[in-house]
């Protein structure tokens, strides 16, 4: 399988992991503090958006940061208004803002650590 193929098999599981956390009646327990759950959604859209950064960067996408950024918002506020269908979930505007939160700093990450792994060409004309 190619370098690509390998991270977009990445990113589709994770995704599949994050609705099922968010969908499926095995959610954070009632007595999580909100700031505790603020924080787990943070953290799975970072890596949500390195992920997706990652594949598509190696798909030979231009724009791999902000489509990453794009599609993962676009994705945590589908789930939100699929919870707030469901009787046992709610949808919480908070969560979309630490989605949010969470893939813009999976961009920085993506950037900075795409940054430190290409070549420095500057001042070798």
């Amino acid at each position: 399988m190619a370098r690509a193929e390998r991270w977009r098999a990445a990113v589709a599981v994770y995704a599949a992991a994050v609705a099922a956390g968010s969908l499926l009646p095995i959610g954070t327990p009632a007595s999580t503090p909100d700031l505790l759950d603020k924080v787990v959604h943070l953290c799975e859209y970072l890596v949500l958006v390195w992920l997706s950064a990652e594949w598509l960067r190696r798909a030979g996408h231009g724009h791999a940061l902000a489509a990453a950024v794009v599609a993962a918002v676009v994705y945590g506020l589908g789930l939100e208004g699929v919870q707030a269908l469901i009787p046992w979930r709610s949808a919480e505007l908070l969560d979309v803002a630490a989605n949010t939160v969470g893939a813009c700093l999976g961009a920085a990450a993506s950037w900075g650590l795409g940054r430190r792994a290409a070549p420095h060409t500057e001042g070798h004309g």
